[in-house]
């Protein structure tokens, strides 16, 4: 049986870290992948459509990930899973809340983020609005 407990910051970090890598990349292969279907003709950057097919690819990496298996390549990488409070894996709805309010409170100068280290049960803003919670493994 695994014991779980909640996330360190540390350990939070490093997988937003290896995250912001992975889709980095998705979205230099999305763009490229556009580019090479519209013939090398640059999309303008304020394009509505090109907005929201760069949103839904970093959508379906963090929500998706969390829906189906709980983690990320990131959270993977340290033994990271996300449940909701009742131990699940949280439903694509909640994912989907809690990616909205991953990128606002990370954005807003890591504040949600830090919140981990003033909570009292050391979650982040994200995932006490959201209904969820980041665990790590205990060995």
């Amino acid at each position: 049986m695994r014991t779980l407990e909640s996330a360190t910051w540390w350990k939070r970090l490093t997988a937003i870290v290896y995250d912001t890598l992975i889709v980095t990349g998705l979205l230099m292969i999305a763009g490229f992948a556009v580019l090479a279907l519209n013939g090398v003709h640059a999309v303008p950057p304020n394009t509505l459509w090109y907005q929201i097919y760069l949103v839904a690819i970093v959508w379906a990496y963090f929500a998706i990930s969390w829906w189906r298996v709980g983690k990320t390549v990131g959270a993977r990488a340290w033994k990271l899973e996300v449940r909701d409070l009742a131990g699940n894996y949280p439903s694509l709805g909640r994912a989907t809340v809690r990616a909205v309010l991953a990128l606002l409170s990370i954005g807003l100068a890591g504040i949600g983020l830090l919140w981990c280290l003033i909570d009292r049960e050391g979650q982040s803003a994200h995932d006490r609005l959201s209904g969820t919670q980041l665990l790590q493994e205990v060995k």
